[in-house]
């Protein structure tokens, strides 16, 4: 047995355990979500038109979105965790669940649910580039890998967060109430894309493990 322990040692584990301890929050929290949206359109599945129906697969996909975001993140990267790090999971928590009640009922609700569940992913990422410099010898080679897409991803994100916030602010000016199927089909289509966006810029944290796979 070792007689104490060093900073080396520590660290170490706090890198080591950070990954499936935070994966497996992540993985209960959106088990939550998912159990929040069934129990939601069990209750309301006969009042569901196109438009609500059209809103719980923008939702299901926003879930699957967060989730596979914390994936790659949890896996790519090297940090050591913090209070914010077990802070915005509960943050996304509470704005899915706003996202499954809202399903039915309230359109224009949802639609700040949204944005503020982009705004979250916003504040996650910005946390992760941050834990991601102070760990920069050990995240250096896969930072260089997405830094050519990293702009585009934040593009979509506050170009996302923009239409929504103004769907929701200028909703009865607009008078989005009237065709409530283009609004929820614009919702599901901004997350399609979302989605979309994230495969180039995973697809280049891959490529960088299978050319240092190779290498070895």
């Amino acid at each position: 047995m070792s007689a104490s322990q060093t900073p080396e040692s520590v660290a170490a584990r706090l890198r080591e355990q950070f990954a499936p301890s935070y994966l497996t929050l992540t993985s209960i929290i959106q088990g939550v979500a998912l159990s929040a949206l069934v129990i939601r359109v069990e209750s309301v599945g006969e009042l569901l038109d196109l438009s609500g129906w059209l809103l719980v697969a923008a939702t299901v996909l926003s879930l699957l979105l967060i989730w596979h975001e914390y994936l790659m993140q949890a896996l790519a990267y090297v940090w050591m965790p913090t209070l914010l790090d077990s802070a915005l999971p509960f943050a996304f928590l509470v704005a899915e669940l706003f996202l499954t009640h809202f399903v039915y009922g309230n359109q224009r609700a949802w639609l700040l649910a949204a944005a503020v569940a982009y705004t979250v992913g916003l504040a996650a990422n910005a946390l992760v580039r941050t834990q991601t410099d102070r760990e920069r010898r050990q995240n250096a080679g896969v930072v260089e890998a997405q830094r050519d897409y990293a702009p585009v991803r934040l593009a979509l994100a506050i170009a996302a967060i923009a239409i929504l916030l103004a769907a929701w602010a200028f909703y009865d000016l607009l008078g989005l109430s009237q065709v409530p199927v283009l609004v929820s089909a614009g919702a599901l289509l901004i997350v399609l894309i979302s989605i979309a966006g994230t495969i180039p810029y995973w697809q280049r944290v891959l490529a960088y493990a299978r050319r240092e796979q190779s290498a070895s």
